[in-house]
């Protein structure tokens, strides 16, 4: 064995604790259940307040999409896709609702894809069935009244994760010839750092599965355009995975760009994207509808 790789592995403890407290995201923000509480009454008041469906896309239970059209839409209108985080192993897409409110406003149409969880299923299912939903929705795009030719893949945290991944997938799959936009937020590009923290206790990545399905490791790229980011207070892991993911899009994907948002961590930068004066929806609004 190389001595490099020994030196390596004999630093596998002390790795292994920087990275757990790298990810260990509730433990750091103790403020993260008071904004989810606030966030999931904003999301309620909004369906109460809004024309909205619950459509099946695949037969297991969280398999469902939230679809809130723009009202008195007419013809084909943009498409935001919206995948929740939770380490691949919790996250509920009700929760965010209320992210649908300022884009359908704007003539946007929001749909929120659920998804199972691990340990029940594997990272790489979990893969599988939000492309399966995008898919269908593709295929539902004049039922739905959509431009599939428009559609925009986002997500935070895990979601940001699958959002990435998705767009690298041979877009022939989707039916579509590419992604009009990608808008990874607070998102995990490599996954290899999974493998040494707890969070690996559920989500069971395997050393093959963090390969297959790390973003930063794929070749191509289907996405129009790319705006990656972060809050600038978040570790500085997930600083660096966006910093890294995102100069990659901006070469593979010209007219890319990456953000880190002045005083947002992991959990409060919806405050940003949920408000519609500030930059930072502005930004995710004009990548979602600006023409092809």
């Amino acid at each position: 064995m190389p001595a490099d790789h020994r030196a390596a592995i004999d630093n596998l403890p002390e790795l292994a604790t920087w990275l757990e407290g790298q990810y260990d995201l509730r433990g750091r923000h103790p403020e993260r259940e008071p904004l989810y509480a606030e966030y999931a009454a904003r999301s309620a008041r909004f369906r109460d307040s809004s024309s909205w469906s619950c459509l099946r896309y695949a037969a297991p239970e969280r398999c469902t999409i939230d679809w809130f059209p723009p009202p008195g839409g007419s013809g084909a209108v943009p498409l935001l896709v919206f995948l929740h985080g939770g380490f691949w192993r919790a996250g509920d897409k009700r929760v965010f609702s209320f992210l649908a409110e300022p884009f359908v406003a704007e003539g946007v149409a929001v749909a929120l894809i659920g998804y199972e969880l691990a340990p029940a299923v594997s990272v790489t299912r979990i893969a599988e069935q939000v492309a399966e939903a995008v898919a269908w929705l593709v295929k539902e795009a004049g039922r739905l009244g959509f431009d599939p030719s428009r559609i925009t893949l986002s997500g935070h945290s895990a979601g940001g994760h699958l959002s990435a991944l998705l767009s690298a997938a041979p877009p022939a799959g989707f039916g579509v010839p590419r992604f009009h936009g990608v808008m990874p937020i607070s998102g995990i590009f490599r996954l290899a750092p999974m493998l040494l923290t707890s969070i690996n206790h559920a989500a069971r990545i395997t050393p093959e599965e963090a390969v297959a399905l790390s973003p930063a490791l794929k070749a191509e790229f289907h996405g129009r355009r790319y705006h990656v980011l972060a809050g600038a207070g978040e570790t500085e892991e997930f600083v660096s995975q966006t910093r890294e993911f995102g100069a990659m899009m901006e070469v593979a994907c010209p007219g890319s760009t990456t953000a880190l948002v002045p005083g947002r961590h992991h959990f409060d930068i919806f405050q940003d994207l949920a408000d519609p004066a500030s930059p930072v929806f502005r930004e995710a609004l004009s990548l979602v509808s600006q023409a092809a």
